[in-house]
């Protein structure tokens, strides 16, 4: 199994909750880490937290805009170069399944 230590990862709902908590446990760990949500206050307030916040890159979005996933996720990659981790933790509970929910 890969170590957790000083991979490249990007985590979606990066302001509260796991997200947030994720994103020190991470930093902690050397991690380099693009963090993500809709609210930039929130995303500097976690960074400014963080125990190496250099290590840290802010991509503010709000994943109801599908048609700017393609470039937010380059800005993504960019950011350090590479990615070799995803966290999709952004977003709210729906009760339904993909095929079934109208994203309107």
């Amino acid at each position: 199994m890969k170590r957790i230590d000083h991979l490249h990862i990007w985590i979606t709902g990066a302001s509260s909750g796991i997200g947030e908590e994720l994103t020190y446990q991470l930093n902690k760990r050397h991690c380099k880490l693009v963090i993500s949500a809709r609210r930039v206050a929130e995303l500097e307030r976690v960074k400014q937290a963080c125990a190496t916040p250099e290590n840290v890159a802010i991509l503010p979005f709000d994943l109801a805009e599908h048609e700017t996933l393609k470039a937010i996720s380059d800005k993504a990659v960019a950011a350090f170069g590479s990615l070799d981790m995803v966290i999709l933790n952004g977003g709210v509970s729906q009760r339904s399944l993909i095929l079934e929910t109208d994203f309107e």
